[in-house]
């Protein structure tokens, strides 16, 4: 909601003067405004460059009265401006919500309003017992349309992460198996695959189906319960722990251990409640989305370093992502001597 707020007005929200959760309502609006404005395809058709009401509501099939008001909140709220009786999109929705947009953030910003308005109702009686309501994936598995969202932004993500991991994890020296421990797509090891000749990758997740490209294999399996291949160089936990509660993510950090030989690495990618005011923001909110849709959470640092210690391995220190300062890895190693 990128509304340009005077900063008298944002020192007197501050202060409580104003009332905070009317920016709350606003975005809510807002929101729903986007998601309206895609449907249409109205940031595509401004695309193109400026229109009139009437050329706009032409170009998209609507009626002009009712767009008029539409592009009015959308002017509001940053997302549209007009010059000389011409609507133009913004730069920020020029940047994010056109479909032709480096990132289309668009159909992120929908799969997760659906995510609250839907999976978020029973929250307060979840947070009273102390029991997350759960069943995300089932949900998820019955709205093919957010179920191809989700995981085309998990892809993504994998995609727009994986050169600077590879470049921060260097393998041991003469490595040929690595073992990806709920990768799905199987971008981070073809990555490393890529980067090392000779190695050959091993998915295990529970909702892939099994196959065989190239390098990759890809075998379906519950994490927790599965036999895991061992003897691996290299075994791989990359934005998975926080789909678990405490007690089963360290069950799974030892699991993903024993699978390693003597002197092999377990690297762990996961978001961390660090970064900017607004990767925090999102962060408290995605970490309480897990804790009632999955019963994870987005786990500190120094937890996942003790799960790490617990398994027998030696831990490095935690590296930023450049890319996203919100993710961090960390490398761990088996020692020679640990059974």
């Amino acid at each position: 909601m990128p509304v340009d707020l005077s900063p008298h007005e944002v020192a007197a929200f501050r202060r409580g003067e104003a009332p905070a959760p009317m920016l709350d309502l606003i975005g809510l609006m807002a929101c729903h405004a986007i998601r309206a404005a895609r449907t249409l395809g109205l940031f595509d058709a401004l695309a193109a460059g400026p229109l009139t009401t009437d050329e706009l509501a032409a170009a998209v099939g609507a009626a002009p009265d009712g767009l008029e008001q539409l592009l009015g909140l959308l002017r509001a709220t940053g997302y549209v401006e007009r010059h000389d009786g011409r609507h133009a999109n913004t730069p920020a929705t020029a940047a994010w919500l056109c479909s032709t947009s480096p990132v289309d953030y668009g159909r992120i910003l929908g799969l997760w309003q659906a995510i609250v308005e839907e999976q978020w109702d029973g929250l307060a009686a979840a947070v009273r017992s102390g029991t997350p309501a759960g069943g995300f994936y089932t949900w998820l598995a019955a709205r093919p349309d957010l179920s191809s969202a989700f995981h085309d932004l998990q892809r993504g993500l994998a995609e727009w992460l994986a050169e600077e991991v590879v470049s921060r994890v260097p393998l041991p020296e003469g490595s040929k198996s690595l073992l990806d421990l709920g990768g799905d797509h199987g971008v981070y090891a073809e990555a490393f695959c890529r980067a090392y000749p000779g190695l050959s990758g091993t998915i295990v997740d529970g909702a892939v189906t099994e196959r065989s490209a190239g390098p990759l294999t890809w075998r379906t399996a519950d994490l927790l319960t599965a036999d895991l291949p061992g003897e691996q160089d290299v075994t791989v936990l990359f934005n998975v722990l926080h789909g678990f509660g405490a007690p089963d993510a360290a069950a799974l950090v030892a699991k993903a251990a024993g699978t390693l030989r003597a002197g092999g690495l377990l690297v762990v990618l996961e978001s961390l409640p660090c970064g900017t005011t607004a990767d925090l923001a999102f962060g408290a909110g995605f970490s309480l989305n897990l804790w009632h849709t999955q019963g994870g959470a987005l786990y500190p640092a120094e937890t996942i370093r003790g799960w790490l210690e617990a398994a027998g391995c030696t831990a490095g220190p935690w590296q930023e992502l450049t890319r996203s300062p919100a993710h961090a890895l960390v490398t761990a190693t088996k020692p020679a001597d640990h059974g």
